[in-house]
């Protein structure tokens, strides 16, 4: 067997000149070998090509499938394990091989099916992140949580923020006029986590149908309105929203006129 030493060779005396046949005569190799070595800068491990044959287990395969294939649309806590696969192919359908190969192929239909994410890399000026974070505001008459709207460049994640008495639509909008203001420009994207403040239906991917309001404040600015897809954990953005919130918020705001119950904007933050 090669090493990466003689892979090493092989490719340095094809860069000095000698040919497949004269490298075959001084390295004892076929010419097969040779041009391997020649085509990778190291030895390739052993790739299996087709699973092994199963016979105890392959005619229940399908019936696995149909299992899984169920389990994609129950909650996650409420799916098959291997194990349960396993007790339920024995029980129900006269399954008689052992555990592990029940194991193994759930293992491989799940790592198959996986969804695949890929890092993003964001232009100035592209994408902007919204969203709603909470803090405590000390007034006169006492502790109160307060809304805090949050924008943040994706490319940066230099923040705004800014509190606000509600998380309505209107404050909504006030908010992200406020972001461009201070920031002097639009983004081309407005990602927001989809809140029915801002989203009156979602539709099947990334379709939605946003607020009359908030598709005229898109339209006046001309950014493209996009939105997260439900229950993905990795488009999630309250990361940016919490840090941003946390920092901002120490020490602990005080306003020193007015009540918790005021309809006036509270406190303003800029990060």
């Amino acid at each position: 067997m090669l090493t990466v030493e003689d892979y090493g060779q092989i490719r340095r005396a094809h860069r000095d000149g000698m040919s497949i046949r004269a490298m075959a005569r001084a390295f004892h190799r076929c010419r097969c070998k040779i041009r391997e070595a020649l085509a990778h800068p190291q030895p390739q491990g052993y790739t299996r090509t087709k699973d092994p044959p199963a016979p105890k287990l392959d005619p229940f395969k399908p019936i696995i499938d149909g299992i899984l294939k169920a389990d994609e649309q129950a909650p996650p806590k409420q799916r098959h394990t291997a194990m349960q696969l396993f007790r339920r192919l024995r029980g129900e359908q006269g399954y008689v091989g052992g555990y592990a190969q029940v194991r193994r192929y759930v293992q491989k239909h799940r790592r198959d099916r996986r969804e695949t994410f890929i890092p993003l890399a964001h232009d100035p000026g592209q994408r902007m992140e919204c969203d709603f974070g909470h803090i405590q505001v000390d007034f006169p008459d006492g502790r109160r949580q307060v809304a805090v709207f949050v924008a943040a460049w994706s490319y940066s994640n230099c923040p705004f923020t800014v509190a606000m008495p509600t998380e309505r639509t209107e404050a909504i909008l006030a908010g992200m006029v406020e972001a461009f203001e201070f920031f002097g420009c639009a983004p081309r994207e407005a990602w927001w986590d989809n809140p029915t403040t801002v989203v009156t239906k979602i539709f099947k991917g990334r379709e939605r149908k946003p607020h009359e309001r908030y598709a005229a404040l898109a339209s006046h600015y001309a950014f493209d309105p996009l939105f997260c897809m439900p229950a993905s954990g990795n488009e999630n953005l309250t990361w940016n929203t919490g840090s941003t919130t946390c920092s901002a918020a120490s020490p602990l705001p005080y306003r020193r006129s007015g009540t918790s119950r005021s309809s006036t904007r509270i406190y303003a933050l800029v990060a």
